[in-house]
């Protein structure tokens, strides 16, 4: 049975409001964070959220996605655990590896504090790879205030930490993601627990057998999703140094939190509806058209305000040695404003076992996104050309696969059309 439609946006907005609370405060002491802590820190953190993130999307194997349409409880008990295990046997697989080469990390990225800071990176990886296999299971019981509270708490975690340790260096900055990320999940305790019989290895191999595709194909398209927006900042902070990074860094935090805000709770309410879509046979491609016009409005309302106020705001809030960040802003609004209608309905691909789209499209988004970088500054052109080109690829890219999701929407719904009588 098809959700009601009076729940739509009511269930939004309560997923908004714990994101705008959370998410808003980071964005609120972001003048302060500016004032406390170096270029050099901002572009720490930006290697730091780059390599956790991406190992973290991995790392539970794809079950974040197979438990939104798995048809039972069992077997979603059985993919929830297979995540966890997962998630720290790849946390534990990261803890060697950074700590082997972390002399070497603090090269290759000029962020010297790396060498001390390594283990926050596999701590995030775990707590990351957590936090999607939770998020899911709200998602598909469409418990949308317990996502609010999540959200909220991630931010609030987030904040009181950079704000708290700041006299301790860097760390105060870094730090915060794996607290934020811990506050949500303490914020999810609450998590409804399921009862039935005990799990065994017979079911749990069951069910890694029905959503093979889920867990042989989406880590890697997962990893290439999250690489594919990280790219840009490592390879940045790579070529040019730590301190243009941070400019950068600062830019992408100021123009992602509003589009992650609004983004992530779009998908987090669209992930049940679809899984719930999905698994009872329904329609998806109305709902996906819905909310892509609707973001989209918004996204382009949002990118004029930045194009016309950018430099201003930014060197009014954040002190005049930022104003950097506001041209770059604006360079940069426009393919943030299409991502921001495109993101959250990408799910869709995999969701409906178009894993094979989802993959490819990863791989050409980052050969894209990586082009885009590593040619103009091979050429010698300044940081604005650099940026120029990267936000020409990264609106392609999601001009792109706003094409695939409704083409396999539409797919979908062909085969869940009713028969017509002979």
């Amino acid at each position: 049975m098809r959700p009601s439609p009076r729940r739509r946006f009511p269930a939004i907005a309560t997923i908004l409001v714990g994101t705008v609370f959370g998410q808003g405060l980071v964005v609120a002491i972001s003048p302060l964070l500016t004032r406390l802590y170096t270029p050099s820190d901002f572009g720490t953190l930006a290697v730091v959220t780059a390599v956790a993130s991406i190992l973290g999307a991995g790392a539970t194997l794809g079950t974040d996605r197979a438990v939104l349409v798995a048809h039972d409880t069992v077997t979603t008990r059985s993919l929830v655990v297979l995540g966890l295990l997962a998630t720290l046997a790849v946390g534990a697989g990261t803890a060697g590896v950074t700590w082997a080469l972390r002399e070497d990390a603090a090269r290759w990225f000029t962020a010297p504090a790396l060498e001390d800071l390594w283990w926050t990176i596999p701590v995030t990886v775990v707590v990351v790879g957590a936090q999607r296999i939770a998020s899911a299971v709200l998602a598909r019981r469409q418990q949308h205030r317990s996502i609010a509270v999540r959200n909220a708490c991630q931010g609030i975690g987030q904040s009181v930490w950079n704000l708290a340790m700041a006299a301790a260096g860097p760390i105060g900055l870094v730090g915060g993601l794996a607290v934020g990320r811990i506050a949500a999940l303490l914020g999810m305790a609450r998590l409804r627990r399921t009862t039935g019989a005990p799990l065994s290895a017979r079911t749990l191999s069951a069910a890694a057998r029905h959503h093979r595709r889920f867990l042989v194909i989406t880590p890697w398209s997962s990893m290439l999703n999250v690489i594919g927006q990280q790219a840009p900042g490592l390879l940045i902070a790579a070529v040019h140094g730590s301190v243009a990074a941070g400019f950068v860094a600062l830019t992408m935090r100021v123009l992602g939190a509003p589009v992650g805000m609004i983004a992530d709770a779009t998908a987090q309410y669209a992930a049940g509806a679809f899984g719930l879509r999905i698994r009872s046979g329904d329609p998806v491609r109305h709902l996906v058209v819905r909310l892509v016009v609707r973001l989209a409005t918004a996204g382009a309302l949002a990118a004029l305000v930045v194009v016309v106020l950018g430099p201003a705001v930014f060197s009014t809030v954040f002190g005049s040695e930022w104003a950097v960040s506001g041209t770059y802003a604006q360079i940069l609004v426009p393919a943030f404003a299409i991502q921001v209608a495109a993101s959250p309905v990408t799910q869709v691909l995999s969701m409906v076992h178009r894993q094979g789209a989802q993959l490819t499209w990863d791989v050409v988004r980052l050969v894209l996104s990586a082009t885009a970088v590593l040619v103009p500054s091979a050429l010698g052109a300044p940081m604005p050309v650099v940026l120029v080109t990267l936000a020409s690829a990264m609106s392609l890219s999601y001009a792109v696969v706003l094409v695939l999701v409704l083409r396999a929407a539409r797919i979908h719904d062909a085969g869940t059309a009713p028969k017509s009588p002979m």
